[in-house]
């Protein structure tokens, strides 16, 4: 169905009446170029021709076509019969000796040539064995690497070879996972894939080379498939070594980013590869070697780790900031740099916040937002965490979300759609939809789903509601949008007052300042500029009581608290 659709798009034309319903247009072909295909594909392209020829079961029959009897084409109808008349086997020889013919061919012509291929590929799948399937893909690949994907044959064979069994050939699984990884997005293959990975990738994992699990690994990350089950712990032990273990050069800089990409979509928690990669970062030499949009995943790394440590980051906002001009980034590369820099609390310049506002204007006004409002939206959101309102962002991101087509429900974007109007009614409220009343509900309660694996956060209430100094202690989420419950605590006596207490969980601190992370950050900066008290502690370090806690907010308010968090007196 898809297939069909997509042929429907493709431009009419007189040459062929295959034409109107094929995969590839002249506009295709005059738009894209084998050049334009990334180096990092090039290089695997490149292992899994050799890998092809390790494979013991390589053995293809002796090629019987002929360059003459199909090239140049003067009829395409001709072509096309004789293409028909083609074996199955000898497909793969006939599209190799078709890239001879594309520098001679007018673009209508060899377009004709290329939809007819496919098509006979694709008629002729069920007839092939698995070498001519992974020979006719390569030959593909061979012929056009930007275009493979969208080849009807493409989408028909993966997901053939998705489902077969490669438990005692590591180079045919190889790849297979090469070829799985080129769609990207798995729109047919939800499971199969993962399938594939959590049932034979343990057993190839200790005959794998350092290129063979690269290339497994991009595969997963650009499909965004998960490894789960009893193959994740070896898998995710062999991605850190490989991590620790691989000699940094020019050439291998983009392998190690293929390995972080691949932790960071298997939420792999590890300090080792952390001090690593802080030691790459920190050295003039090494750091040079990872390409700009290497070293923001680094940084996107760091900042799921939580790891903060201050002279590396300015090292590396630096670095980026420098090497990699804002306006170079792609909306989304540009919305996660932002959400990186305010969940570390990084030091960005006004000059720096300026760039990146008016690069996130210039995708505005490029229309790069249009069909992913989420991407501005989290950009408005990111900025106004680091204290950074911009107007035409904010109206830009309000008027995107009204007027998306909901095809799937976002609630996640929904989401903090609600934070960032509930921050600028809030600090910004000239500016402001929606009136403060509904950003901030005081004793709004917390959902039982939040405090489900806050045992903490319960416990602490209890002990609390039982000092006799307090009148009342509520479990709330005072912020419209910002799910993460607080303890609103109201004293009595002499000095009664009423405040907030943030409970700090391992998740949501940073890893040497100790500050709370992004989000709870902002909630902070929002009670306190509606007047509020609040009190920040670390749930291992808890006031025991409301003379403690009352202690902890004097010095605050006399200092100006510039530390994020109090330290509380331990039990």
């Amino acid at each position: 169905m898809y297939a069909f659709l997509r042929r429907l798009a493709g431009a009419p034309t007189s040459i062929s009446p295959l034409r109107s319903y094929a995969s590839l247009t002249p506009r295709d072909v005059m738009r894209n170029t084998s050049d334009e295909t990334g180096t990092l594909l090039t290089r695997f392209a490149k292992h899994i021709a050799l890998e092809r020829h390790r494979d013991r079961e390589h053995v293809l029959p002796k090629t019987t076509v002929r360059y003459a009897d199909f090239f140049p084409i003067t009829d395409d109808r001709h072509f096309q019969r004789s293409v028909q008349e083609t074996d199955a086997a000898q497909l793969p020889a006939l599209i190799i000796l078709a890239s001879s013919y594309r520098s001679n061919a007018a673009v209508p012509m060899y377009v004709a040539a290329l939809n007819t291929l496919d098509a006979r590929a694709e008629s002729q799948l069920k007839k092939m064995d698995t070498n001519t399937v992974l020979e006719t893909l390569y030959s593909f690949l061979f012929l056009m690497p930007g275009w493979m994907k969208r080849m009807d044959f493409y989408q028909a064979a993966v997901q053939r070879l998705a489902k077969e069994n490669y438990s005692d050939n590591k180079e045919r699984f190889v790849q297979v996972c090469f070829y799985l990884g080129l769609q990207k997005k798995q729109v047919q293959l939800p499971n199969d894939f993962q399938e594939l990975l959590e049932t034979q990738l343990e057993g190839h994992l200790p005959a794998l080379s350092e290129l063979d699990l690269a290339v497994i690994s991009n595969a997963a990350y650009k499909t965004s498939t998960v490894v789960t089950g009893e193959a994740r712990k070896p898998y995710e032990s062999a991605l850190v070594d490989a991590v620790l273990n691989l000699e940094l050069t020019e050439e291998s800089g983009a392998l190690l980013i293929s390995f972080v990409k691949a932790l960071r979509l298997q939420r792999v928690m590890d300090d080792r590869v952390c001090h690593h990669l802080q030691d790459i970062c920190m050295d003039p030499n090494k750091i040079a070697l990872i390409e700009p949009r290497g070293l923001a995943h680094i940084f996107s790394f760091f900042a799921e780790q939580l790891w903060d440590h201050k002279e590396c980051l300015n090292v590396l906002i630096e670095q980026l900031m420098t090497v990699l001009k804002p306006g170079q980034l792609r909306a989304k590369d540009l919305a996660t740099f932002l959400w990186a820099s305010a969940q570390l609390d990084c030091e960005l310049s006004p000059q720096h916040v300026r760039q990146l506002e008016l690069a996130a204007l210039r995708k505005l006004d490029h229309g790069e937002y249009d069909y992913f409002p989420d991407n501005l939206v989290d950009t408005c959101l990111s900025l106004c965490t680091l204290g950074h309102y911009s107007k035409d962002l904010i109206d830009a991101a309000e008027k995107l979300k009204a007027n998306q087509r909901q095809t799937r429900a976002q609630p996640k974007v929904d989401s903090r759609l609600t934070v960032l109007r509930s921050a600028v009614a809030i600090e910004q409220s000239s500016m402001a939809h929606h009136k403060t009343e509904k950003a901030f509900k005081e004793f709004e309660r917390a959902p039982t789903y939040l405090l489900r694996e806050r045992t903490d956060l319960r416990k602490y209430a209890l002990d609390l509601s039982q000092d006799s100094e307090v009148e009342g202690v509520d479990l709330v989420c005072p912020i419209s949008g910002i799910n993460l419950p607080s303890l609103r605590v109201q004293t009595m006596g002499e000095h009664a007052s009423v405040y907030f207490v943030e409970l700090l969980t391992a998740n949501q601190t940073l890893k040497f300042s100790k500050k709370p992370t992004s989000l709870l950050r902002l909630k902070k900066r929002l009670l306190e500029s509606l007047g509020h008290k609040v009190v920040v502690l670390n749930s291992a370090e808890m006031a025991t009581n409301a003379k403690e806690l009352q202690q902890l907010l004097k010095p605050a308010a006399e200092a100006g608290d510039e530390s994020e968090i109090v330290q509380g007196v331990s039990n």
